[in-house]
């Protein structure tokens, strides 16, 4: 599926260092989805971001994921303390492509907020942004820095 071709104008940037902190995190919690969130600033092409804030995924699950509300809740107001805002949501899928499955878009966390999967199917983590609607997705282009 994708979306209306907007998205494909927007860039995420994402600094290699945060990139490998996610893709460590995936590794680690694997067999199970691991979930955070991902701070910085946004503007007219985009998001950048600043930051990472790893979260607990408290249903422990392959296949779907759910922010522990305190490790939620911590990140969140860390982030407003440091002055950003959240510009996009990551988790990992264990088995699968990073493409965004039914189960993402029904969960989808806001509008206005990026989407990043990291997927450990192959022989390297992959790393892909999206654009998820109610009911389709697009990729944004993804910079790491």
């Amino acid at each position: 599926m994708t979306g209306q071709g907007v998205a494909k104008a927007l860039v995420f940037v994402l600094p290699s260092r945060l990139c490998q902190t996610m893709i460590l995190q995936a590794l680690d919690e694997s067999p199970s989805e691991c979930c955070g969130l991902l701070a910085g600033k946004r503007h007219d092409g985009g998001w950048v971001a600043e930051d990472v804030f790893p979260l607990v995924n408290e249903l422990k699950s392959a296949t779907r994921f759910r922010s522990e509300p305190r490790s939620l809740l911590s990140a969140l107001r860390l982030i407003e303390h440091r002055g950003m805002d959240v510009v996009g949501i990551y988790h990992s899928h264990p088995k699968t492509d990073a493409i965004p499955s039914r189960t993402d878009l029904a969960w989808r966390w806001a509008d206005g907020v990026a989407d990043l999967i990291i997927s450990l199917s192959g022989e390297k983590p992959v790393v892909r942004a999206w654009s998820l609607g109610d009911l389709d997705f697009e990729e944004l282009q993804l910079k790491t820095a």
